[in-house]
Formats: structure tokens, sequence, C-alpha cells
């Protein structure tokens, strides 16, 4: 059945987040909330048998030429829980694209959870491939080996930074919050990046905060913020959702140190995996992204490499053409920008 915001079953959605075996914050409740905070329009696909659910699906309005043409998204999903067999698969799949059909939407596009493998379901029903990767760092090896496995220069960054003083703590409270936003806007607009909203941090700092699914750690020199990282966590995962730095300290590593203490902190909270973010199938030196995926690569983490989906073979290409190309890129912010292309946030 698809749902949306207001027709949820919420305690049923509730009990498919506690009964998962692959959660991630991408897929709860408190995300759908931050969502319908920013306009968009969450809805819910859930398979339930005999009053259990045993998987279910968050998607969401994203850009937009128009009230009617517009695209729906996933971030990790579906969310299931376990002895989910073929058939249950293969069935939500085809209601899946029924229910796109029938909203008519202008495109569609799927990252999948790291941990359930659709691939074959999906093409079945026509669904595009778009080759992605991440790397993932495995939080059950010891910490000395976590140590061991990052990469020399990333090593070095730490033990740096520590050296020059350079200290990481929580920000638990608004203003620094605030603080971290401006110096994160200033980072992306300077790289022609259309930043993540105020408005969206604000909603994240009301909703998740207070569950404990959201961190943001702060790197500190003589007391002054110089980068910032924010993060997304389950008891299942820890997701690498931002980032930002003063670029007039990044002598200093304070990005380095930031990533240690959260590999020690999920580590210690017995998280099972530290997903990176975004990184290069195939890397390649002259890739616009190449420096954000040695930056991830030297955190010790597998390269994962998986399909994401799409529906419309237009956006498809346009979204792998944006991955690879700077002035595609540049083309699509200036389109956002003159409002040609308008998009509810950058989630």
């Amino acid at each position: 059945m698809s749902y949306s915001f207001e027709q949820l079953d919420k305690e049923k959605w509730l009990i498919l987040e506690n009964e998962s075996q692959n959660l991630s914050v991408l897929q709860t409740y408190s995300w759908a909330e931050v969502l319908k905070s920013l306009g968009s329009e969450p809805r819910f696909l859930m398979v339930v048998d005999n009053g259990s659910p045993l998987l279910g699906l968050l998607m969401f309005k994203s850009r937009f030429i128009s009230e009617i043409l517009c695209g729906y998204e996933v971030r990790k999903g579906p969310i299931v829980v376990s002895g989910v067999n073929e058939s249950l698969f293969r069935f939500f799949i085809s209601s899946l694209r029924e229910i796109l059909e029938k909203k008519s939407a202008l495109y569609f596009y799927m990252e999948p959870a790291l941990h359930v493998d659709l691939e074959s379901y999906l093409i079945a029903q026509g669904f595009l491939t778009i080759p992605s990767a991440t790397f993932v760092v495995d939080l059950h090896l010891p910490l000395e080996l976590l140590w061991k496995n990052l990469e020399k220069r990333a090593r070095w960054g730490v033990k740096k930074a520590r050296k020059m003083g350079v200290t990481v703590s929580e920000a638990k409270v608004w203003e620094d919050w605030e603080r971290y936003h401006k110096m994160y806007a200033h980072e992306n607009y300077q790289k022609h990046v259309r930043p993540r909203s105020l408005k969206l941090h604000e909603s994240i700092f009301q909703r998740l905060l207070p569950e404990e699914r959201t961190k943001l750690f702060v790197a500190k020199h003589h007391g002054k913020t110089i980068a910032g990282g924010l993060f997304l966590t389950t008891k299942h995962e820890m997701i690498y959702y931002e980032g930002a730095s003063d670029a007039r300290y990044l002598d200093l590593q304070p990005n380095n140190i930031i990533q240690w203490h959260v590999i020690e902190w999920a580590k210690q909270r017995g998280i099972r995996y530290y997903d990176l973010g975004g990184a290069l199938y195939n890397p390649d030196k002259d890739h616009p992204l190449y420096g954000v995926h040695i930056f991830k690569r030297q955190w010790g983490g597998r390269l994962h490499r998986y399909d994401s989906f799409a529906l419309n073979r237009l956006y498809a290409v346009g979204r792998s053409l944006s991955l690879r190309n700077r002035t595609v890129q540049r083309l699509y912010y200036s389109s956002e920008r003159l409002g040609m292309i308008q998009r509810f946030d950058r989630t």
C-alpha cells in the first residue's frame, strides 16, 4: 500500500524501523518529518502481511518544473525485516512501478540500501542503472586495526591536528549549528554549488538531534570553529552527510581529526559500519570529484560499487553527465538559480 504522510499508520512504520535489519536514518519517520517541513511530500510504501509490516520504502518529491511535472527520489531504501523472500521483492517492485505511473512522475531515482540486492527485480521492471559507489568502513574491526588501515597521510593529518591543538567536540546548541552552516554555505558558494538550506539544518537539529540520530562534530582551534561534519546515525550505520571547513585553516588538518573522531565514536557505540557517502565508481584523476574521492578513500573503507536506479532515460544520462562534467554541474546550478528548475532542498 502507498500512504501519504497523513495516511500512514505511524505505529506500523515504527515497528518496521525497530525490526529492520538495515535501517538508515534516511528511511525513518523522523526523516519524513524533516522532508515535510521543507515542503517536500514524503510518501510511504509498505508491504504488510497479516498485520505485520515486512518491507517499507520512503520516497519524496524532489525537483520539479511545475506542480504537475515533478520527480521522486529514494535514499537508502527499502528497509526490510529478516526472512523476506523473492516473491515479495518482485511484488514490491511491480507495485512501485505502478504507483509511479499513477503519479505521472517526471523521473524517479533510487539509491538502494547497502545490504539489499534488488537489481534483478528492478531491471526486470524496466528500471535503468546508474553506476554508483561509496566507501564503507567496517566497524566490527578492533580500533587498533581501524587505525592501522588508515592511509599514511590520514594518520599524519590526525597527528598534526592534535599537535597543533585542534580539538573536536559535538555541537549541541543551535548557535553552533548556525555558525557551522554559515561556513558550509560560504564554501559551497565558492565552489558554485547550491548549499543545503539553513531551514533543512534547523529541521534536522529539531527532529533528529533529540533522538540521537544526528551528530554535528566541529573542530576548533583556540576556541574558533574551523571545520565541521554533519552525520546521520542509527544502531546499524553512521553516514557522512556533509562537511565544511574554513580554507584559512586547512593546514591544521581539521577534517582529518573529525573523521577519526567519528570512527572512534561510532566504534565505541557498537555501530556496524561507517558510510562515507558518494565516491567514484571508476576513479579518474581528471574527474572533478577525484580529490573528494581520495579524501574518503584514506579512511580505510572498502570501495563498495553498486547500481542506483532510475526511470526516465534522459534523467539517467543527465545525472551521469553531471557527476562527470564540471560544466554540466554549473549549468544545472545556474538553471536552479534562475528558477528554470526548482527543488525543495538538497536532501
